[in-house]
């Protein structure tokens, strides 16, 4: 089964939505994993701290109670017996929470009794009981004080309450009992309008009030649940259903806990809101975007339809094409404008095959397979080895036009086709009647159409001819072949031995640039070496001077003065000796270290400014008496490179001969500055620029190649025009950098190296190049 197509509107459509919605998951995925535990912990913040309120605030109540209680109990011990019932009334009217206020005597006995006003009608039943067994009077046996039973079964109503009891000094006990659930909600009528449902729960787990008033006091199954909770509590606690987040707060002088819940998981208001809202914000993020990607879909697509129309007529041969849709995808635009050019081609490959079908030698023609082979198209040649005109031909098949000695059966002509392309000798009859023998080819199914095919017929006589032809044609191409490879392998040797030739000379002209430069070297060291020698001879012959006077003086007579003067000449004359020859030593050490590290591929570590240094007191011997200067500006320290010396020495020296040999020539004056530091690729590099007569900007692109000879260079080896190029070979291939020239004519040059700080070594012979040094 064919998968379904799409239009490319509904792919583009349905990529949007499912980019926007993965795009919006992930958002609200992310959203929602971080903002619902923050609005848990907001929530059990918000619920902790409200039962800690309201723990706060029955911790107030009992103490504003007990204050009462007290001042209560001292009224009494004021008053006379006849105005104590009143008082107590009063008190109960005005404290709204206690349903009974009495006082014991010494012995336990009820003495004073004061109700609400609706049960005061029973007090005297209630007078003189004796309450001495109660659990208040027996906490407050041994002394005075107050003492709380949140458990206290009252004797007036029969029914359990809270009890507050005060003891005088007299002995006097003054009770004031209250309902649980009626202290509890005193307190919660200070809490806000919307909160949290609480329990107090008693020492044994059981709900004594339900302060939301769900009625839930009493029962065994929230007791048992409580129970279990106990030891997690703060903490998660499911309850008819639903998922509560728990807090709990105690209430020490009761013994009770005050256990408050909020609603946890999707059981929280607010995440049910976040959840809806990002439901809603889906809903309408996937309905703009179902309207923006149809329309932004719609609109890319449009100039692709018309590209696909495009190629219809160009398929069709409806040339030329209109004008392509200009589109604002860069693709589409491209696709367009190759369809334009393909079309092109498509119709001048169609005029050309025309052409060639019509210009083909042999008779062909096309025909249609399935209608008893009726011709389509015929060629010239068909037209004159048959007789019959184009317009005859075209639209009938070879039957209709008698052209067949013997007709085949429709069963023969499907046998023919379906056995494909052979070869069939066949006698044809021409317009005029005249029997040919032909040599029939075909046939041959025209590509991309299932009922086309093509026929193609020769005359044998011809046929003869041309395969006699091709036969000599073929012995002299035989001929031609081999005369051809023998001049082709004689033309090899030549270009193999050039090939050695030139890599000899190339290797004695970079052996002649080594002797040119040691040449110098040895110059200038001789130069140098000429001024400390000479100074020390005639040192020694001032020596041999002080000493013949001093012997003659000695002869004489020797005396303190002539002492004074032999040491003070000896003196003088062996300083001066000793500073020329530690000069002459100083060059010698400074030549055979620079001769050292370029007559030799070792490598060491070597601070980069001790090599320039070397190198620039070897150079400058040789520009002794001309006008030409060499400058160093280059850190003593920080630029501590593992490298080739030897070929860095080379490289600057061939860069400081190029620039006086062809930047300075016929100048009056020139300074060569070398400056170097590191770059922030952390690469150190060197510059030699000279304020010479610069380069052409023709010349620079060739300026590294071999044997590109510089201007002024008059021939011997340093006209050879091999030193740049030896030089950028080692630095490229030795020290494992780069040289690139900057130049401008008549400004000067300045030639930069790039080196690492560990150079990768020299390369082997594997590489399939000689190292230039």
């Amino acid at each position: 089964m064919k998968p379904r197509a799409w239009r490319l509107a509904d792919h583009l459509t349905a990529l949007l939505l499912v980019a926007m919605l993965a795009s919006f998951a992930l958002a609200a995925a992310a959203l929602l994993l971080y903002r619902i535990p923050e609005i848990e912990r907001q929530a059990g913040a918000v619920l902790q701290r409200e039962v800690d309120g309201m723990s706060e605030r029955l911790a107030l109540l009992l103490q504003t109670l007990q204050g009462r209680l007290e001042q209560s109990a001292q009224l009494l011990d004021q008053l006379p017996a006849s105005r104590a019932e009143a008082l107590l009334d009063a008190t109960i009217d005005t404290a709204q929470v206690a349903v009974a206020l009495y006082r014991l005597g010494p012995d336990g006995r009820l003495q004073v009794l004061g109700l609400p006003y609706d049960q005061r009608g029973r007090r005297h039943a209630s007078i003189g009981s004796d309450l001495s067994r109660s659990p208040l009077w027996a906490a407050l046996a041994s002394g005075t004080g107050v003492a709380w039973d949140s458990g206290h079964l009252s004797p007036i109503t029969g029914l359990p309450t809270v009890a507050a009891a005060w003891r005088d000094t007299h002995g006097h006990v003054l009770v004031a009992e209250m309902p649980a659930g009626a202290l509890v909600r005193t307190v919660a009528l200070a809490a806000a309008t919307d909160a949290a449902p609480m329990w107090v729960v008693d020492r044994s787990g059981e709900v004594v009030v339900d302060a939301s008033g769900q009625g839930d006091e009493g029962r065994p199954d929230l007791r048992e649940r409580l129970a279990a909770a106990a030891p997690h509590l703060p903490g998660q606690l499911h309850w008819q259903g639903r998922d509560w987040r728990a807090a709990v707060a105690e209430a020490p002088a009761l013994g009770w806990r005050i256990v408050g819940r909020a609603p946890s998981g999707l059981d929280n208001l607010q995440v049910r809101r976040l959840l809806l809202f990002n439901c809603v914000a889906l809903a309408a993020s996937l309905l703009a975007g179902a309207l923006i990607a149809a329309l932004w879909s719609q609109r890319m697509a449009q100039p692709l339809q018309a590209t696909v129309e495009r190629a219809r007529q160009a398929m069709a041969g409806e040339l030329p094409l209109p004008a392509a849709r200009r589109s604002n995808v860069v693709e589409f635009n491209q696709l367009a404008q190759e369809l334009q050019t393909m079309a092109v081609a498509l119709h001048e490959r169609e005029l050309r095959w025309q052409s060639i079908f019509n210009a083909a030698p042999l008779a062909m023609g096309v025909a249609d397979a399935r209608t008893a082979m009726r011709l389509l198209a015929v060629n010239d040649a068909w037209c004159r080895d048959f007789g019959f005109t184009r317009e005859e031909a075209v639209g009938r098949s070879v039957l209709e036009l008698d052209m067949l000695l013997k007709p085949p059966s429709e069963e023969e002509l499907a046998g023919l086709v379906a056995a494909g392309p052979a070869r069939t000798e066949l006698p044809l009859r021409r317009r005029d009647g005249r029997i040919v023998q032909t040599l029939m080819f075909g046939p041959h199914p025209v590509p991309g159409s299932d009922r086309e095919v093509i026929w193609a017929s020769m005359d044998l006589s011809a046929l003869r001819e041309a395969e006699d032809a091709l036969r000599e044609l073929n012995q002299q191409l035989e001929a031609r072949v081999a005369q051809r490879s023998h001049a082709l392998a004689t033309s090899n040797e030549a270009l193999a031995r050039s090939a050695e030739q030139l890599r000899l000379a190339q290797a004695e002209l970079v052996q002649a640039e080594k002797m040119a430069a040691l040449g110098a070297l040895v110059a200038g060291i001789a130069h140098e070496l000429q001024t400390p020698l000479g100074n020390g001879l005639l040192a020694i012959g001032s020596l041999a001077a002080v000493l013949e006077r001093f012997q003659e003086a000695s002869r004489a007579g020797l005396r303190r003065a002539d002492l004074a003067a032999f040491l003070a000449g000896l003196e003088e004359g062996a300083e001066i000796a000793e500073r020329s020859l530690r000069r002459a030593a100083d060059l010698v050490q400074n030549f055979k270290q620079v001769a050292v590290d370029q007559t030799s591929a070792q490598r060491r570590r070597f601070e980069l400014h001790d090599v320039v240094r070397d190198m620039a007191a070897s150079l400058r011997p040789g520009l002794a008496g001309t006008p030409y200067t060499i400058e160093v500006d280059v850190p003593a320290t920080g630029l501590l490179l593992d490298s080739y010396p030897g070929a860095l020495g080379q490289t600057l020296g061939q860069l400081v001969h190029n620039a006086v040999l062809h930047g300075f020539d016929g100048r009056d004056h020139g300074c060569v500055r070398i400056t170097g530091g590191r770059g922030e690729d952390g690469q150190a590099w060197l510059r030699v620029a000279d304020d010479g007569k610069g380069i052409a900007a023709g010349r620079i692109a060739q300026l590294f190649d071999p044997f590109a000879a510089g201007q002024g260079a008059q021939g011997g080896p340093h006209g050879a025009g091999l030193g740049l190029y030896i030089a950028a070979n080692a630095v490229a291939r030795l020290l494992g950098g780069g040289l690139t020239v900057h130049s401008t004519e008549g400004q000067g040059s300045c030639f930069e190296l790039r080196l690492p700080d560990h150079a990768p070594g020299p390369r082997s012979a594997r590489d399939g190049a000689r190292e230039p040094w």
